[in-house]
């Protein structure tokens, strides 16, 4: 349950920090795409489109920062416990929830009624986790392909042909 992970040892400050420009750059990421993909005020396409690379940047560099501080800074890696070990080490399913992975696809399939236990994390939640920071760095990588200054590099014009 969400409520065992809320005391401070489960999300140190600086995992605070970075998930809080995280939303920001998202949310700004998200207007401003919509803004350059449907100009409806012509006056703030160069405004939406400064914002929109910056966010992309502050977002790359925040998950780089994240995933570096996951080797040095320590959190509690189950439920209701102030044991802290390395961040790094509460990303793969752990001993405690990894047989419980069927359990959680029957409940977010809505087959099964009773929320699994176990770690601060469910499975569902580190397999997402370990993919957004390669969904981030995709993402960098397909932004700068389409960057003016950046779209004539060998490796962004290779991924701009490749994708057409």
């Amino acid at each position: 349950m969400a409520h065992l992970a809320h005391y401070r040892e489960a999300h140190p400050m600086p995992f605070v920090i970075t998930h809080w420009i995280n939303l920001v750059a998202m949310i700004l990421l998200i207007v401003t795409g919509f803004c350059i993909h449907f100009p409806f005020w012509a006056g703030f396409m160069g405004i939406a489109r400064g914002v929109h690379v910056f966010c992309g940047f502050i977002l790359f560099l925040n998950c780089i920062i994240r995933v570096l501080m996951a080797f040095f800074v320590k959190s509690s890696p189950t439920g209701g416990t102030h044991n802290q070990v390395t961040d790094y080490k509460t990303w793969l399913p752990q001993a405690d929830n990894r047989h419980q992975l069927g359990a959680w696809i029957k409940y977010y399939l809505f087959l099964k009624k009773d929320h699994p236990l176990g770690a601060k994390l469910g499975v569902p939640q580190k397999i997402s986790y370990l993919a957004i920071p390669l969904l981030v760095i995709v993402m960098f990588y397909t932004g700068l392909c389409l960057w003016a200054p950046t779209m004539g590099w060998g490796l962004m014009a290779g991924g701009t042909d490749l994708v057409g």
